[in-house]
């Protein structure tokens, strides 16, 4: 366990010092960039064996009297604590290849790194207070990273930002001490639910939910609390990655778990009808989304609706109480972050490599950047939902739990939804192979009669989670393993894997 407790503190070191290092020593810099990441997934590879067992220990490092911060790993913590850091390893290559000649890097790369940290202090949180510590440090950690182009646009993108953080920090302090109140000072996170909440009276026990909501809701950006993120798009396409795909509004979706297992319990939560509550806003979230996506015109503004849209997904499955459609909804955050990952990388590349920024400037691309184009509609076919890429998997165990508990229409928002996706990801891809080459490149592209493909530290990181999205397509893997894991500890019942 102290091993995982160091992947948490040990960014913070590592951020300072690449601070002090400054822009002296690039070299460096890089390799202690590259390193972090690799020692938080060791750390979780290395005790994945006891935590799947059942051996969940708990540290306590700090005692406020009231509060205390204390860590924990269990198979939900597992699941998101490996998926971060393995994709926080190519995040990191990728933003080495795609920053170089940047401004600011020193104080890139320490936010990066210290956005890992928070991160990892969110995930082992074993409590409210701990959870709440990092997830505001994540939130304003994240902010530098947004305004690093220094445009005015970017600032106001910060601003729209700050302000939503903020917001939605406040409702997640004020239902972390309603729920102390309520509990008689219990907010530690426990299957089942946190003894003594259900003898609220409902009038606070819906208060309750709503301040969650709202807490959780900003950085899992349900609608109308969505706003932040597309205009968070001004910020570099690594961070843009690290927003939609690896940390940020996947953290969102990690609260929103731990608020209907590990505080209100399945029992209280359906008992309450929240499962019925909280459907209604993740559906709107996935139509609309979708919808909006349909009238886009950028790379980088289409996947953040994108996002918007399957971040719901994730919700709707959550909120369903049902281990078929919950374990599909696990499995689909890991799904989705490889997959999103692999779309904002082929984005980003495109951009840096040639400046275009736009859907229809993708005609032809695909002749001059074979490799990057490819991960880009593997990327795409995967979200729609296309065998034999990953996406098909998790939507199919979703779609399969609401059948099962006899709710057809919410099945029927994952179809319908699906079909909307192929509308607006197809577009891109029809583009780039079909379309004709117009010619017109930025100052700094390459001549038109060249290859366009960026350096091999952004091409391979690129390539390898497209692969990965047809290998999880084809086989499942890992996230299965976990994933079955986390249903069964939180839900406590048995998860059978077709």
């Amino acid at each position: 366990m102290l091993y995982l407790i160091s992947t948490v503190f040990i960014p913070f070191v590592i951020a300072l010092t690449v601070i002090l290092i400054g822009e002296r020593n690039d070299k460096l810099r890089n390799v202690l960039i590259m390193i972090m990441p690799f020692y938080n997934l060791i750390g979780f590879l290395a005790n994945s064996a006891a935590i799947l067992a059942g051996k969940l220990p708990v540290v306590t490092i700090a005692d406020l009297g009231f509060f205390t911060i204390t860590f924990r790993a269990d198979p939900l913590a597992l699941l998101m604590g490996t998926l971060v850091t393995f994709l926080w390893v190519f995040t990191s290559s990728y933003s080495i290849g795609y920053m170089q000649g940047e401004h600011a890097l020193p104080r890139y790369f320490a936010s990066l790194t210290v956005c890992l940290g928070a991160t990892m202090g969110i995930i082992l949180a074993a409590n409210l207070f701990t959870l709440f510590l990092f997830y505001e440090m994540l939130g304003f950690a994240v902010y530098p990273l947004v305004i690093h182009i220094e445009t005015e646009e970017a600032f106001k993108s910060g601003v729209v930002y700050l302000l939503f953080l903020l917001v939605g920090g406040s409702f997640l302090l004020f239902g972390i001490i309603l729920t102390y109140v309520l509990t008689k000072g219990n907010i530690t996170f426990v299957p089942g639910g946190m003894a003594g909440l259900a003898d609220g009276s409902q009038l606070a026990l819906y208060s309750l939910f709503f301040m969650f909501l709202i807490g959780f809701g900003v950085k899992s950006a349900i609608m109308p609390l969505h706003v932040w993120l597309p205009r968070a798009m001004i910020a570099p396409t690594p961070i843009s990655a690290l927003l939609h795909a690896v940390a940020v509004v996947n953290m969102g979706l990690y609260g929103m778990i731990r608020m209907i297992y590990n505080v209100f319990g399945p029992a209280l939560f359906g008992k309450l009808h929240l499962d019925i509550i909280l459907a209604v806003p993740a559906c709107i979230t996935i139509i609309f989304a979708a919808i909006a996506a349909l009238r886009v015109d950028k790379i980088k503004r289409l996947l953040a609706y994108s996002t918007i849209n399957q971040l719901s997904y994730v919700i709707l499955g959550a909120a369903s109480l049902h281990a078929m459609a919950f374990m599909g909804a696990l499995v689909h955050i890991v799904y989705h972050s490889v997959m999103k990952i692999t779309l904002f990388y082929s984005a980003g590349t495109i951009i840096k490599q040639t400046g275009k920024v736009k859907i229809k400037e993708m005609s032809g691309l695909a002749k001059k950047m074979p490799v990057t184009c490819a991960a880009f509609t593997v990327g795409a076919l995967g979200i729609a939902g296309l065998p034999p890429i990953a996406g098909w998997i998790s939507k199919w165990y979703m779609v399969e739990g609401f059948l099962k508990i006899g709710n057809p229409w919410l099945a029927s928002v994952y179809i319908i939804s699906s079909i909307i996706e192929i509308g607006f990801l197809t577009p891109p891809i029809l583009y780039a192979y079909f379309g004709k080459d117009e010619g017109k490149h930025s100052a700094k592209a390459h001549p038109a009669d060249s290859k366009y493909e960026a350096p091999l530290d952004m091409l391979i990181p690129l390539a390898v989670v497209a692969i990965l999205s047809i290998t999880f397509g084809l086989f499942g893997s890992l996230p299965f393993v976990y994933g079955t894991a986390a249903v069964e500890n939180l839900l406590a019942t048995t998860v059978t894997v077709w």
